[in-house]
């Protein structure tokens, strides 16, 4: 008998048995120990220039989206910014969060195996697949 938490997604007595594979498009890659540590430095160097945006005030798209160009981050780089969400693919991982004026989260994770359409690699599906 599964645990009531549940050991993997999908293992709980309350989903239907295909639950993990009709939410695979959810899904983001894993992460080797090397990647994430890259990830993670990529992560610190987006953290100083957002953060110079919120200290400035601006928090607008093109001012974001400068931030991240001053790093070298743009298209090719499937960079998105909507509604203080941005995300940006480094090559090896995706750099997500939020910034707003009360806060700046950054996430560190693998790119969607099915993204949602328009955005890049790193913004989760919102539909289904």
């Amino acid at each position: 008998m599964p645990s009531q938490e549940g050991d993997r997604e999908g293992d709980n007595e309350d989903r239907p048995p295909n639950y993990a594979d009709n939410h695979a498009y959810r899904m983001s890659a894993k992460l080797s120990p090397d990647q994430r540590a890259k990830g993670e430095a990529s992560a610190g160097l987006i953290r100083k220039e957002l953060d110079k945006a919120r200290k400035e005030g601006d928090l607008s798209g093109k001012r974001i989206t400068a931030a991240l160009a001053h790093l070298g981050c743009g298209e090719k780089h499937g960079v998105y910014i909507a509604d203080g969400f941005y995300s940006v693919h480094t090559g090896d991982v995706c750099v997500s969060g939020h910034v707003t004026k009360e806060e700046l989260s950054i996430e560190v994770h693998g790119a969607y195996a099915e993204p949602q359409p328009g955005t890049g690699p790193c913004v989760e599906n919102r539909g289904g697949h």
